[in-house]
């Protein structure tokens, strides 16, 4: 009687640790891609970069070049964009910020 006790607790403890054990490897797995996706940015940073000075050695100047580059975008949160967006709506209706009828 004893060791059906015993395996039964074992049993109980290793499924347990499966569960836990497949919840590292999920983690595990989504901290490899993005690692192998900051990675792969930074290889076509570095392509990117090349192709630029090959094509100011083959007689494009950067000036013309700087036209043709994407320009950079800049991430902000839904939080920043509802605070200003609210900013902007209490600057036109306040007191102060009055429009001319002329």
């Amino acid at each position: 009687m004893t060791e059906n006790i015993t395996e039964s607790f074992i049993d109980q403890a290793r499924k347990l640790n499966d569960q836990r054990l497949t919840a590292v490897q999920d983690i595990a797995a989504a901290v490899q891609a993005r690692v192998d996706a900051e990675q792969a940015l930074k290889d076509a940073q570095a392509a990117e970069r090349k192709a630029f000075k090959d094509a100011e050695r083959k007689g494009w100047t950067k000036a013309e070049l700087d036209k043709l580059r994407p320009a950079k975008r800049r991430r902000t949160t839904t939080k920043d964009t509802a605070g200003t967006n609210a900013n902007t709506a209490a600057a036109d209706h306040s007191p102060d910020h009055r429009q001319s009828t002329d």
